[in-house]
């Protein structure tokens, strides 16, 4: 039994009650902490989201590769395949990485080369062979902490890459 117990048992007074009193006072203060804090974020034009923007502590309400229901890879050729519909791609599983590369092409014309990597990857192969042949290249990674790949986010960006 600790000093403090022994205080409050010889006023009389229930340590255990005391005790969790304490204890829900405690979470209380952390609950309307965290409260805060998202109402601060949500209302700080520095840390909400802009119209597309994909970065940040909380998860957008906008589609994003975390709440699409399906796996990341599926989630990016969902993109692909709806809102890029007019261009052809080809992908590739990098053997033995975490990493998958597509192709696109308008016609028989490469207009973008797109890698999906983890943050961990610092991989330049692709990178540097895109820009050997004048074609464009994006990498989105799959597992950076706040980085959710909104569609709008991933779509601004490969329109802006495929001009």
């Amino acid at each position: 039994m600790g000093l403090f117990n022994k205080l409050l048992d010889g006023l009389g007074v229930d340590s255990q009650a005391v005790g969790d009193l304490v204890n829900g006072l405690i979470d209380n203060a952390k609950e309307q902490t965290a409260k805060r804090e998202a109402a601060s974020y949500a209302s700080d034009p520095v840390q909400s989201y802009a119209s597309g923007d994909s970065w940040g502590e909380m998860m957008p309400e906008e589609e994003n590769q975390y709440n699409f229901g399906g796996t990341y890879i599926q989630y990016f050729e969902n993109i692909f395949d709806t809102e890029f519909s007019e261009y052809r791609y080809d992908r590739e599983d990098i053997a033995g990485t975490q990493r998958t590369f597509y192709t696109f092409y308008a016609g028989g014309t490469k207009v973008l080369m797109l890698e999906l990597m983890n943050e961990g990857s610092s991989a330049q192969k692709i990178r540097n062979t895109a820009w050997k042949e004048n074609v464009p290249y994006l990498r989105f990674y799959y597992d950076h902490d706040g980085w959710w790949n909104t569609r709008s986010y991933v779509v601004r960006r490969m329109k802006e890459a495929i001009r």
